[in-house]
């Protein structure tokens, strides 16, 4: 229905027309429905006027009817003047009620129309403040439509239509065939979509977007996919600088943790270095000997060999553990990792009087780690243990290290160090892979968080086992579970 602007011009203007009308009504002579021209003055009310207007309009059209009626057909009752009477106010109500059914109707979608204007507008500002943009892709004719956003986390103007190489275009080279491989799955139309990837600008900026997208089909058959773009690249840095951080922090408390282990590396060390010179001044005498002993003379410097490898293997898991470097994740035995990690304690359980068990069971699979890290774990753990049956008696104090496969049927490896120590009170167990909460006095709360840290990053988990109420023995025992290594 068109709108005529409303104006005190054009209600007078009305009103002069419906007049008219009366007056030609009132004072023709021609004998025809002349008040059937009042349906001009409904329609011309409903442009402009709102519902009451439109009532009061046709209330006035109604009356004005009935009264050229009475004033021209009082004096002798005429059935064909009775018929156009009846025929003009059938028109004006009839007229009335399809102007009010239609003025409704325009207004709801007038109204609807506003709320997909309101709806369109905050989904616009949602997406702009989400960094979240829509798209659609059709198949197999690869028709493309995207939002504002999309095309902003693109890199396009909002004018440019999408295309499947504009999109190929602005994706950075090394990513290009996970891009083409997502594509070439819509056009065969299987199944969903949900791939991570980069964007390259053309002014060299780096975006990391997260795509999603799923198909669906119309009546016909036609498969069309709907999905959203989001530029994750503030949380990709963000979790690039934990990373650097967590990076960080684990070298720092590997440097800490070596100058509390000055003492045994020393010691370990020093035991090949003894061991060297010893064999150095043997193999002296058998050559300084009248009748020189060439065997024994290289079976010492074989033995000499021998120690120098081993203070080389100290020197070099010792430099790895003060190298700060990326994580390089490889096929390990766990079986050796944890030997070289007790080797690093071993004075310090010579100190303290613990006796150590291994339980490492034969034949495990490798796990996926790096040994750096994973030795980290060990020897942290290990002192942790250590520590908390310093006030043992003599005799009591046992340390024991099993490795197994894991009872959940996960294929893990499982790795258990228990000691014989007080326990740990099970109102701190629920915090004690919080950061910077310590169960000791001195204690800095960030050994077993790097901990958990470490073992989740290797897709492991973490945890604290309690003994049972009525077992003699307190002691804690600590669990951690790592993943087998799947070769490619």
């Amino acid at each position: 229905m068109f709108r005529v602007p409303r104006s005190p011009y054009m209600s007078a203007l009305l009103i002069f027309l419906m007049l008219l009308i009366f007056a030609i009504d009132t004072l023709s002579p021609l004998d025809m429905a002349i008040a059937v021209m009042y349906v001009v003055v409904v329609l011309l009310s409903a442009s402009m006027w709102a519902r009451r207007g439109v009532l009061l309009a046709s209330a006035a059209c109604l009356g004005l009817t009935v009264l050229s009626y009475t004033l021209t057909h009082t004096a002798a009752f005429s059935a064909a003047a009775s018929g156009r009477l009846l025929v003009g106010l059938l028109a004006i109500v009839v007229t009335t009620a399809l102007v009010l059914r239609g003025q409704a109707a325009t207004n709801e979608l007038l109204a609807r129309e506003d709320a997909l204007r309101r709806s369109e507008a905050f989904l616009a500002g949602t997406q702009r403040i989400s960094k979240t943009g829509s798209f659609s892709f059709k198949t197999p004719g690869g028709a493309m439509h995207w939002s504002d956003e999309a095309a902003r986390i693109y890199g396009y103007p909002l004018d440019v239509e999408p295309t499947l190489e504009r999109i190929l275009a602005h994706t950075a080279p090394e990513d290009r065939h996970i891009v083409q491989a997502a594509i070439d799955q819509s056009l065969r139309c299987e199944g969903d979509i949900d791939i991570r990837h980069r964007l390259l600008m053309p002014d060299g900026e780096l975006k990391y977007v997260h795509v999603l997208s799923r198909p669906r089909h119309n009546k016909d058959g036609d498969c069309e996919y709907l999905g959203a773009l989001t530029d994750v690249t503030a949380a990709v840095l963000a979790e690039q600088a934990l990373h650097r951080s967590q990076v960080q922090l684990a070298h720092a408390t590997r440097v800490t943790m070596l100058g509390e282990l000055a003492a045994s590396i020393a010691h370990e060390v020093n035991q090949p270095l003894a061991a060297i010179s010893t064999n150095g001044e043997a193999c002296l005498r058998w050559l300084n000997r009248p009748q020189p002993e060439l065997d024994e003379a290289r079976a010492t410097v074989k033995s000499i060999l021998d120690a120098s490898a081993r203070a080389t293997g100290v020197i070099k898991r010792i430099r790895a553990l003060a190298r700060r470097s990326d994580p390089t994740y490889t096929p390990l035995d766990l079986r050796a990792v944890v030997e070289e990690s007790v080797d690093m304690v071993r004075r310090e359980l010579n100190n303290h009087h613990v006796a150590l068990m291994l339980g490492l069971a034969p034949d495990l699979p490798p796990v996926n780690g790096d040994r750096v890290q994973l030795q980290q774990v060990f020897i942290n753990l290990l002192m942790n243990a250590i520590q908390a049956m310093a006030a043992c008696r003599p005799g009591q104090a046992v340390l024991t290290v099993q490795t197994q496969r894991s009872a959940d049927g996960d294929g893990a490896v499982q790795v258990s160090v228990s000691d014989s120590g007080p326990g740990i009170p099970a109102s701190a167990v629920p915090r004690l892979f919080e950061a910077f909460y310590s169960t000791k006095e001195d204690g800095m709360g960030m050994g077993l968080p790097i901990c958990r840290s470490i073992i989740e990053t290797h897709g492991g988990r973490i945890w604290v086992k309690q003994p049972a109420p009525d077992s003699p023995v307190a002691g804690a025992t600590i669990l951690f579970t790592l993943p087998v290594h799947e070769p490619d």
